[in-house]
């Protein structure tokens, strides 16, 4: 898991968690453990990387884990062919990107998981 953080303030704040797109499939979700060591990543990095944006409408939380969420691809992919993209890229992106924001409020926590 990788995580973007914003200086604001003089003080970095997580902004966008990558998770790489091979995470445990079952059915149309992908599964993801927060628990797992966070790499920083830098706005340089983006440069090189296929990656595919996530809304909160397409996270899930595991309700039997309190660290485990998935993203469910079958509403990624409605997502892509209604705004007019590609399908295809869902298999193509190397890395799902989302809020922290929206992983925390899906995930029901503060922001500690990514301090």
């Amino acid at each position: 898991m990788k995580v973007y953080y914003e200086e604001i303030d003089g003080e970095l704040q997580a902004k966008w968690v990558l998770v790489k797109t091979d995470g445990e499939q079952r059915g149309a979700l992908r599964f993801y453990n927060v628990s797992q060591p966070i790499e920083r990543f830098y706005e340089e990095d983006f440069a090189d990387l296929a990656i595919l944006s996530v809304d909160i409408g397409e996270l899930v939380r595991d309700p039997f884990d309190d660290y485990v969420f998935a993203i469910n691809t079958n509403m990624v992919q409605s997502r892509l062919e209604s705004s007019g993209h590609d399908p295809a890229m869902l298999e193509e992106a190397e890395y799902f990107i989302m809020l922290v924001e929206d992983l925390e409020e899906v995930m029901s926590v503060g922001s500690s998981f990514f301090e």
